[in-house]
């Protein structure tokens, strides 16, 4: 039963402005999207998971990707010696979670532009404070009366192509198998100066420096965080504008373009976005990944979303 938003937004407040760990899950929103969720402790329970969903790699382009979260790869991962497998096991744990996410900011833009275009002043309190609980937690300072404000949460609050994010994550944590991936679930290299976060030491980190690779509960926290990254921090500003510049065409978003506003990510610069473009091209995921979708059973957007779904700390 449909619930309208006067009588869900009142429900929400309470905890829309406690902002959840970093890490953790938001349950409502998982719930939602049906996620179920699968421990593996071995390759082989993995691959009897993916068959018994009949769910192969490339994916079959007349069915739905199945709705699940596999918590973390398999330790057994390194040890496949099939590279094609262990690329399919990757890229099958990954897209469900990566297609989630993605699911969830198209609901919290949804919802951000249809308040925007009611105008900011004929907003009700409860809507304007959920719009401004999103503006915090995408970083967009300054009041939403200016138009410019509005823009610019529209432009940190988007989805990232599945392809561009899978093809990262595969560079970055070595298909899974990274001291990083095995240890703390990290596929994208992220790091952290916080104490209040959860870290792994680099081996190699020189003497005096204060940093670690921050570490997550599960695959979907690490997925979550670099989607944030992405879409807030100022390294990132010319992905974003590359992004809304093919909104505002009406143009599907191109992957392969949008990786170019990468520079920052290494610090080995044009050849590391050649390499994650060349990721792409090599394994056809631009191609396979064009018209893939989750599997829902629930119909789209009834209800407001809850506004700490972000991985910002």
């Amino acid at each position: 039963m449909k619930k309208t938003l006067a009588f869900v937004l009142p429900l929400l407040l309470a905890s829309l402005l406690t902002f959840l760990i970093p890490d953790k899950r938001d349950p409502g929103v998982d719930e939602r999207l049906q996620l179920k969720r699968y421990q593996v402790a071995s390759v082989d329970e993995l691959q009897s998971v993916f068959d018994s969903l009949g769910y192969s790699w490339p994916p079959q382009s007349e069915s739905p990707i199945p709705a699940i979260e596999i918590s973390r790869f398999p330790e057994d991962l390194a040890q496949v010696s099939d590279i094609q497998q262990k690329k399919a096991l990757f890229f099958q744990v990954l897209l469900p979670i990566v297609l989630a996410e993605n699911e969830k900011l198209a609901e919290l833009r949804h919802h951000a532009k249809q308040f925007l275009d009611k105008g900011v002043s004929q907003l009700e309190e409860s809507e304007r404070r959920w719009l401004d609980v999103i503006a915090r937690q995408y970083e967009v300072k300054g009041s939403l009366d200016d138009v410019r404000m509005q823009e610019r949460l529209l432009i940190h609050l988007d989805e990232v192509p599945p392809a561009l994010v899978l093809a990262q994550a595969a560079n970055e944590s070595a298909w899974g198998t990274s001291r990083f991936a095995r240890l703390g679930n990290n596929l994208f290299g992220q790091w952290t100066y916080r104490q209040s976060q959860q870290g792994i030491v680099p081996l190699a980190r020189p003497e005096g420096e204060s940093y670690a690779v921050r570490a997550f509960s599960s695959i979907d926290a690490s997925v979550r965080a670099y989607l944030h990254n992405l879409n807030t921090h100022p390294a990132y500003k010319k992905l974003r504008r590359l992004r809304s510049d093919m909104r505002k065409a009406e143009q599907p978003l191109n992957a392969h373009t949008l990786a170019n506003g990468l520079l920052a990510y290494s610090q080995r610069g044009e050849a590391y976005i050649e390499e994650i473009q060349a990721m792409m091209r090599v394994n056809r995921l631009t191609e396979v990944l064009r018209s893939v979708s989750l599997e829902r059973s629930d119909d789209a957007l009834t209800q407001l979303p809850p506004a700490v779904a972000s991985a910002a700390g």
